[in-house]
């Protein structure tokens, strides 16, 4: 799976730059993910792919605002969540309704996602590691949006290979798309930003 994983450390970045790549690579992972479930031949219904598309969503967010705990400060940290949240709803809602129909699936997700950050909030995470019952609850909801036939192996599969899987992917993420040389505001970005009329030209010997 190739995701968009690095930038340049000299770089200077804006929390919607970092925030849309994170929920790029978000999206890929799950996708990637699902067609794990399938090639393991766990049985997946239409009704139920986004289902379970929202669950990964929602865990993989949690384990990236744990991820920067350390790495941006508290105001940065709130609007990366916000960002990365509603991109993923966006992306979430133009998905289903591509497969499903009209419909407002951009408010099921963030209600979804409100619902799940409350549970997740009390379960640890120490030293960027999963604790186990954060990995349970997460195979847990999963297996709720599977068949009955295949509710019995998919807490397994989630705890010991999916999940894990899942996590060092968005790990390797975070690490390097929050390693720039700074991280600014889009204010500022645009305050700083100069006109396209005022930029030196790369053709002088045609002025």
């Amino acid at each position: 799976m190739r995701v968009k994983s690095t930038w340049h450390k000299t770089q200077v970045k804006t929390i919607d730059d970092i925030a849309g790549a994170l929920a790029f690579n978000s999206w890929r992972i799950t996708k990637n993910h699902l067609e794990d479930l399938i090639n393991e031949a766990f049985i997946i219904e239409k009704a139920q792919v986004f289902d379970i598309i929202s669950e990964y969503l929602c865990f993989l967010i949690q384990c990236i605002d744990r991820l920067v705990f350390n790495k941006l400060d508290a105001k940065q940290r709130q609007l990366l969540i916000i960002k990365l949240t509603k991109q993923l709803a966006i992306y979430f809602h133009e998905n289903k309704q591509d497969r499903i129909g009209p419909g407002k699936f951009w408010k099921d997700f963030i209600q979804i996602y409100n619902a799940r950050s409350q549970d997740y909030a009390n379960y640890e995470f120490t030293n960027n590691k999963i604790n186990y019952h954060f990995l349970r609850y997460f195979a847990e909801k999963i297996k709720k949006a599977m068949t009955h036939a295949d509710s019995e192996w998919i807490v397994q599969q989630i705890i010991e290979i999916q999940a894990p899987k899942a996590f060092k992917s968005i790990k390797k993420s975070v690490k390097n798309l929050v390693a720039v040389e700074k991280i600014i505001s889009k204010t500022e970005q645009i305050k700083n930003k100069i006109p396209r009329s005022k930029r030196k030209s790369t053709y002088p010997d045609l002025q």
